[in-house]
């Protein structure tokens, strides 16, 4: 997955560097779609811990670079992007349905 190029040019007119960054996410895609198809579609959650995506490193710097940083340390940061894949990234997803809850439970 470490198959990120990225150039660099500057613009000489808007004084400004430009840095274009392409990768080749289909290897993890593929991935995703055959463990996706491979899942149960009940009782999937119940408590476990489950493998909810693959996610490519070139998929991680697009999203940082669209206001959406799963490194951050800060874990709200990360519910908030993990929350945007869930909503409009959903090829980045090994599972289907919602696994990722907006509301923290609060056990009593």
């Amino acid at each position: 997955m470490s198959d990120i190029i990225e150039t660099s040019m500057y613009d000489a007119e808007k004084d400004a560097l430009v840095v274009k960054t392409s990768f080749d996410n289909r290897a993890v895609m593929q991935s995703n779609l055959e463990e996706r198809n491979l899942s149960d579609t009940f009782g999937r959650y119940k408590g476990n811990f489950v493998k909810i995506g693959s996610i490519h490193m070139g998929d991680i710097v697009r999203l940082k670079n669209e206001g959406f940083n799963l490194l951050s340390p800060d874990p709200e940061e990360v519910k908030r992007a993990m929350l945007h894949i869930q909503s409009n990234e959903k090829h980045l997803l090994t599972v289907t349905g919602t696994p990722i809850a907006k509301k923290r439970m609060i056990w009593t």
